[in-house]
């Protein structure tokens, strides 16, 4: 029986593998692709500017544009430049002056304006097939496939000489950072054949531009202006340092590039030989390459954080210890659980917004309409937490998380296949109240299964998969969005849901405590005289107002709203302000782990509540500096500091304050104070903009984050002189 349940253990470890190694494939291939999609356009753009400059040439000196011999010799480099070029035309008025070719082709145009001396005289169109550059991305990524056999079967053999559990997370470990590493190593290929793509192009520019001496065979030394042509080239396109031209290996010009460069540019040289013997070698700029090369491995790193995160949160469950105790497993089967359905809704969130805003426009309705359908999902959220903690406590906890999950789903699905008004209302709703259920599900398997020893760790779970499941989500998301489309992503988020909807199953069926059943009306009465104790409770309603509601505040008012809209007015892009909001949650994920264990060592958690708003006062006094710098560059290094320290700051804050208000409440159902004390806080996520929004509105920008850091450190001080134990509280 143990050999059985040990290659069972084994083939459904190496079946994650499997689907781990694929995610990291799909992801490193989409980002692939849309990284050198762009370099290709890059490529015949530069190419189409060389032609365009031949053509005007011709048309400044008084020749129409039907009466233009050669086209097919001045326009064929362009075809040349990229494999993507599948069509030409040059049209004048109606006609069609000149086609590449007959054949029909789908893809993106672009169209290039050609003009005499007075004005335009037609245009120059390109047609760009996806297909092609998709053809060269996937001769590139075929021999991925053959590494993640090799991989696999490496996991297997690592795993069968040890009897180890921790064996499973260590093999894992290695083949995902092994398949990493390859996966960037292939990026950065693809790069370097991008540049020499583009390297060649301009080449061909030059080339043309300096004709008359290359091919004509004109004394260079009775050519004024060559050397002021080339840097002036050289000026117009930032990533190129250097231009020299050489025939029969005679200098012919060279652009007056930074001098100081010279001693690098030679590992950024790319030169271009034609049959004639005339070389043009063009220099890239070696911090601008390296500058962009770091920007889209850094884009790589967080989306394979986010598989990261995925994949190794399910991954610890085949590693876990056969003398781990039962409440430990139950919670390590948890984490994976919330992760990925908090990651089904933050998969729509890049595609969502525009969505929602076309949806309201269709049926008669303005922009600001789509707020209305924000809401409709906060409502359907924040009115189900109190239910829904009663249904967990009179109903097994599994079957009310399995419908969570089936709502949850069942609301992306319908935004999948129909966009009428009431349809959309019924999906938001519909999922807001599935990720609430899902979410006090939860919840009431934390406090079921955790004790004094590990109840603040158990709370942090929600905390990490919460910023987990963001950072994933969107990151992804964001990433499939072109490939998949808005319903594609929609699917995808309902498939994720009907795959955990599976994959609670393994979680136990919990029937409730108390034999406590009752009408609805009876528990409905009781969830509100419950709640309505609470709230007359000193230690609850003081954390209520001084920590909880004012850090969700802080969170959509803040991080979620004041931030990026700050950021976009002063040009910074949108690529940009969301890694400033993701530098956020990372520095939650990490001091909320590091935090959990200190609370549940000491017994205490009001020092890390006072903390935490001490550090929310001082990102603010940051964030204030950040958006009174002229220089946006410096505001996007001092912001990401900022939300550094904020997410420092709800690192201390996020996890114990649930510990906080639990301990310091007793005589209550744990399950029911930790429900109320979050849908309370919700007040806070409610008022987050609209607070902030006011405040720099009427004050300005740093007048209004001085004056909240000002309340922070007000409340920290309050909260460390005035917050008693549990045993000292009284009801009011």
């Amino acid at each position: 029986m143990d050999t059985i349940k040990q290659y069972s253990r084994l083939l459904l470890g190496a079946l994650l593998v499997v689907l781990s190694l694929s995610l990291i494939f799909v992801v490193g291939y989409a980002q692939a692709l849309k990284s050198y999609q762009q370099q290709s356009r890059d490529a015949v753009l530069a190419q189409t500017e060389a032609a365009r400059i031949g053509i005007e040439q011709i048309l400044s000196s008084g020749v129409p544009l039907h009466d233009i011999a050669g086209l097919e010799k001045v326009l064929s480099p362009i075809v040349q430049a990229d494999r993507s070029v599948v069509d030409i035309r040059v049209i004048s008025g109606q006609q069609e002056l000149y086609r590449y070719t007959t054949d029909d082709f789908d893809g993106s145009l672009i169209t290039i304006p050609l003009s005499n001396k007075f004005a335009q005289v037609g245009v120059l169109e390109i047609l760009l097939s996806d297909s092609e550059v998709e053809k060269a991305i996937n001769e590139s990524f075929r021999p991925m496939i053959g590494l993640i056999a090799i991989l696999v079967v490496l996991f297997v053999f690592m795993v069968l000489r040890s009897d180890d559990p921790r064996i499973y997370f260590t093999a894992f470990g290695m083949v995902f950072l092994t398949m990493s590493v390859c996966v960037m190593m292939m990026v950065g290929a693809l790069y370097k054949s991008g540049l020499e793509n583009k390297a060649n192009s301009m080449a061909n520019i030059v080339t043309q531009r300096l004709a008359p001496v290359l091919t004509l065979g004109i004394n260079p030394d009775h050519v004024s202006g060559m050397d002021a042509m080339l840097d002036s080239f050289r000026q117009s396109n930032k990533e190129v340092s250097g231009i020299v031209v050489e025939s029969q290996s005679r200098l012919i010009a060279r652009s007056q590039g930074d001098q100081a460069m010279a001693a690098v540019e030679s590992v950024a040289e790319f030169p271009v030989a034609d049959s004639k013997g005339n070389k043009v070698t063009i220099s890239f700029n070696p911090k601008a390459l390296v500058s962009k090369l770091l920007q889209i491995l850094k884009n790589f790193a967080i989306l394979f954080a986010g598989c990261a995160f995925i994949c190794f949160a399910f991954i610890r469950l085949l590693s876990q210890s056969k003398k781990k105790r039962r409440s430990d497993v139950v919670l390590a089967q948890i984490k994976p659980l919330l992760l990925v359905t908090v990651l089904m809704e933050s998969l729509m969130a890049p595609v969502l917004p525009q969505y929602l805003t076309q949806v309201a426009l269709e049926n008669g309705g303005t922009e600001a309409w789509s707020s209305y359908f924000f809401t409709v999902y906060f409502v359907g959220f924040a009115a189900t937490l109190l239910p829904a903690s009663r249904l967990v406590e009179i109903f097994d906890i599994r079957r009310v998380l399995t419908i969570g999950i089936m709502l949850s789903s069942f609301g992306c699905l319908m935004l999948a296949y129909d966009s009428h008004l009431v349809t959309v209302l019924a999906a938001r709703l519909m999922s807001g109240v599935g990720q609430a259920v899902i979410f006090i599900s939860v919840q009431g398997y934390i406090l079921r299964f955790s004790d004094q020893s590990n109840k603040t760790q158990a709370a942090g779970i929600i905390v990490f998969c919460f910023n987990a499941g963001f950072i994933s989500g969107a990151a992804i998301g964001a990433l499939l969005a072109d490939s998949l489309g808005e319903s594609g992503i929609f699917q995808l988020s309902a498939l994720v849901g009907g795959l955990m909807f599976l994959f609670s199953m393994v979680l136990p069926s919990m029937k409730a405590k108390s034999g406590n059943k009752g009408t609805l009306v009876d528990n409905l009465k009781s969830m509100m005289r419950d709640s309505a104790e609470l709230i007359r409770v000193p230690s609850f309603i003081r954390t209520m107002l001084l920590v909880g509601i004012p850090t969700k505040m802080m969170l959509t008012g803040v991080v979620s709203f004041a931030v990026p809209i700050l950021l976009s007015q002063k040009g910074v892009a949108k690529e940009s302000i969301g890694q400033v909001l993701m530098a956020y949650a990372f520095a939650v994920l990490f001091i909320s782990g590091k935090v959990s264990p200190l609370i549940d060592k000491f017994g205490s958690s009001k020092w890390a509540l006072c903390l935490g708003n001490v550090i929310a006062a001082l990102s603010l006094v940051v964030l204030g500096v950040a958006f009174a710098l002229e220089d946006a560059g410096y505001t996007v290094y001092v912001a990401t500091a900022s939300m550094l320290v904020m997410g420092i700051s709800h690192g201390f804050i996020n996890a114990p304050v649930v510990t906080h208000v639990v301990s310091s409440t007793t005589g209550n159902s744990a399950n029911s104070v930790a429900s109320t004390y979050r849908f309370l806080e919700r007040l806070g996520h409610v008022m987050g903009s609209v607070v902030v929004g006011q405040l720099i509105a009427s004050f300005g920008n740093q007048s209004a984050f001085w004056g909240l850091a000002g309340f922070f450190a007000f409340a920290g001080v309050t909260m460390w002189l005035f917050d008693r134990p549990a045993k000292q509280e009284v009801m009011a």
